[in-house]
């Protein structure tokens, strides 16, 4: 799905989607960040730590191939360092992606260390169409 034209309804739903999961994970907007070319690409920077790596920064990256994957940030470049994917769907409700860190900051051991074979969400621009119709997204 690349491609996606620049405040145009898939842009504003994904900058919604990524408001609501922030929204959720308590999670001022100034730690998150959004691409949509040439690909779909969100981040989220967390204020929670893995137990299994407690001096490390934790944070969510999502793209249109492999869904959410949280991982640490490493070195003074801050490279994030996958260490579990969520797996599909590609787009999961915010809820989901909320027990999914609530799980990893538990000290629940990441169980898919690999990204997932996501299947090809070729409904992935409506999914975020509907996301847009949800509110006014908040300036990211």
């Amino acid at each position: 799905m690349a491609g996606i034209e620049a405040g145009g309804p898939q842009d504003q739903g994904l900058r919604q989607y990524l408001r609501l999961i922030a929204r959720t994970l308590g999670v001022d907007l100034e730690s998150c960040w959004y691409e949509c070319d040439p690909d779909a690409t969100a981040y989220i920077a967390l204020d929670q730590r893995v137990p299994r790596h407690p001096d490390h920064d934790l944070a969510l990256l999502w793209d249109e191939h492999t869904g959410w994957c949280a991982g640490i940030e490493v070195g003074r470049g801050a490279d994030l360092l996958p260490l579990t994917y969520l797996g599909p769907p590609v787009l999961p409700p915010p809820e989901a992606v909320t027990v999914f860190v609530s799980d990893l900051v538990a000290g629940r051991p990441p169980d898919r260390p690999e990204p997932p074979a996501m299947p090809a969400e070729a409904h992935l621009g409506d999914l975020l169409v509907e996301y847009a119709d949800h509110a006014p997204a908040a300036v990211l």
